[in-house]
């Protein structure tokens, strides 16, 4: 299916505010006021974070969904040896701008492709995941199902963990937790790595979806040859690598 293109705007833009998510994670809230940008959920943009007198270009995916039109969100991971993740997860403040442009990718999804989705993420992979969810959610497209299968190492480290369990009220998503290191006495979820007893479990119909696999690239190397093992079309698996 060829899609039409967005076109690819270069803007600044001020940072509304930033959000919590985990002790590692935080979600900058960009504004888009008099910005005519447009993207398909599952894209990202290019961000220019100033580090030490030098610009360093960084890709994030959106995790707000395209129907938010005022404001644009980028959440961002800390990860132990990076610069761009430290400046914007511990230094950046409200009122500052930043250099955007975007979007890209082709990690995206719209209903026309297919209205059974399963999304399957490890840690920070969640983000384009959420987009497409809550795309879902506010376009009302109640004749799609999703289900979400999302890794993390322990429960404090789930991104949008609030969030997640309030979509748990709609009949047309699911939301499978598990966590591989540690977890909380009175834990519901899972634990452990996402193996193929928790597929066979979980997912309804496994041959006819479309699946998204997002998270490190081993991760989502495994969980690509899982869900081919169990029959899936390699046609219907869409992958992208977090390093």
């Amino acid at each position: 299916m060829e899609l039409e293109k967005k076109p690819i705007r270069e803007f600044r833009s001020r940072v509304l505010k930033v959000l919590t998510e985990t002790p590692t994670t935080k979600t900058l809230v960009f504004d888009l006021k008099g910005v005519d940008f447009d993207f398909y959920p599952g894209q990202y943009v290019m961000l220019h974070v100033p580090y030490e007198g030098e610009v360093l270009k960084r890709a994030y995916s959106i995790a707000s969904p395209p129907t938010q039109k005022d404001t644009l969100e980028l959440t961002i991971k800390r990860t132990p040896k990076g610069r761009a993740s430290v400046v914007l997860t511990e230094q950046t403040k409200e009122g500052e701008e930043f250099y955007i442009k975007g979007p890209y990718g082709k990690f995206l999804w719209l209903p026309e492709m297919g209205r059974n989705l399963v999304l399957i993420g490890a840690g920070s992979g969640i983000v384009p995941l959420m987009c497409i969810l809550r795309y879902i959610v506010s376009a009302k497209l109640e004749h799609v199902r999703a289900t979400l299968l999302y890794s993390n190492t322990h429960y404090e480290e789930i991104i949008y963990r609030e969030e997640l369990e309030r979509l748990e009220k709609y009949s047309n998503i699911k939301v499978v937790n598990t966590l591989t290191r540690s977890y909380p006495p009175n834990w519901k979820g899972y634990t452990g790595r996402i193996d193929m007893r928790m597929v066979l479990k979980e997912v309804e119909d496994i041959p006819a979806n479309l699946y998204y696999l997002c998270g490190p690239p081993q991760f989502v190397e495994d969980m690509a040859s899982l869900i081919t093992d169990l029959g899936v079309d390699r046609e219907q698996i869409k992958k992208e690598k977090y390093d």
